[in-house]
């Protein structure tokens, strides 16, 4: 058994070394708290790493500048984009059309949600309404969902160098893989890829997830359950304002369901980091059983 590690969003400039370390503690931790000792080697695990490519490729500094808050690229097409995102995350934490307009000039309010001025106000609205949530790493993490999803060099970059992992492995192995925030996403669309990869999935497991906010789900359409995946897993906490929704039959309907878990209690910053989730004792039970082959 592989497990193959796929990172969320705003790496950029971390040393793929001490991010790995970070992962692997937690991947310890998890299987110390439930009493388990990870069932593979080191050796076995494989965490490629893209921080630096969606800054590099997009050439798009400003979309990760955190203050102020900012939607990143001028691009009219992305723009809207990242747009129906937030617009979706804001609803979805309680900032509703309502709060916005109430808060906006006309000249905002008539224009509509689709405009960079709109979202901002709503952004801005989200820490007196909803403080629990962080305005800084939605609007951060909108910008990479959105730079990922919108320009095909990206794509190209980052998953070609996560396919040359995955086939590294021999044709009779089976694989695990984790992908958390972002890297939920760019797991899920090589996993649909037909040709792509045709190595067994013993466990897909989606860590903080936005593959259920509309937008993304709309952009990723048609969306099924990956066809080389035995089971598919999902964790989030209620909490994190990236994992808006549950993969459900209302968020994201394929067939069989996906499973979903969401009561998490993922204490680091913004409720979504990589090692709230896998100390998580059912989320570590399932893994450990995963990669020992257990059903």
């Amino acid at each position: 058994m592989k497990l193959l590690l796929i990172h969320g969003r705003s790496q950029e400039d971390k040393h793929p070394a001490v991010l790995e370390n970070k992962w692997l503690t937690a991947l310890y931790d998890g299987a110390e708290l439930i009493g388990r000792d990870l069932p593979i080697t080191e050796e076995d695990i494989f965490f490629p790493f893209f921080g630096d490519a969606l800054r590099d490729l997009t050439g798009d500094e400003e979309a990760f500048t955190v203050a102020p808050v900012t939607l990143g690229s001028e691009h009219r097409d992305d723009e809207e984009f990242r747009c129906k995102i937030l617009n979706d995350c804001l609803g979805g934490l309680g900032v509703h059309e309502e709060h916005i307009a109430e808060a906006a000039p006309p000249e905002v309010v008539v224009d509509g949600p689709l405009q960079r001025e709109w979202v901002q106000i709503g952004i801005g609205l989200l820490d007196r309404i909803s403080p629990s949530f962080s305005s800084q790493s939605l609007a951060l993490a909108a910008a990479d969902v959105a730079q990922y999803l919108q320009d095909e060099a990206v794509q190209d970059f980052i998953e070609c160098g996560i396919l040359d992992v995955m086939n590294a492995c021999e044709p009779d192995e089976k694989l695990v893989v984790v992908g958390h925030s972002l890297g939920s996403i760019v797991a899920y669309r090589l996993l649909r890829r037909e040709g792509v990869f045709d190595r067994p999935i013993e466990l897909f497991m989606t860590l903080g997830s936005p593959l259920g906010i509309t937008a993304v789900r709309e952009a990723l359409a048609p969306i099924g359950f990956p066809a080389k995946v035995d089971r598919w897993f999902n964790a989030y906490d209620n909490r994190d304002a990236v994992a808006l929704h549950p993969l459900n039959d209302t968020y994201f309907n394929v067939e069989p369901s996906i499973e979903n878990y969401g009561d998490i209690e993922n204490n680091t910053k913004n409720h979504h980091g990589i090692g709230g989730y896998l100390t998580d004792p059912v989320v570590a039970t399932r893994l450990m059983n995963a990669l020992a082959a257990e059903v």
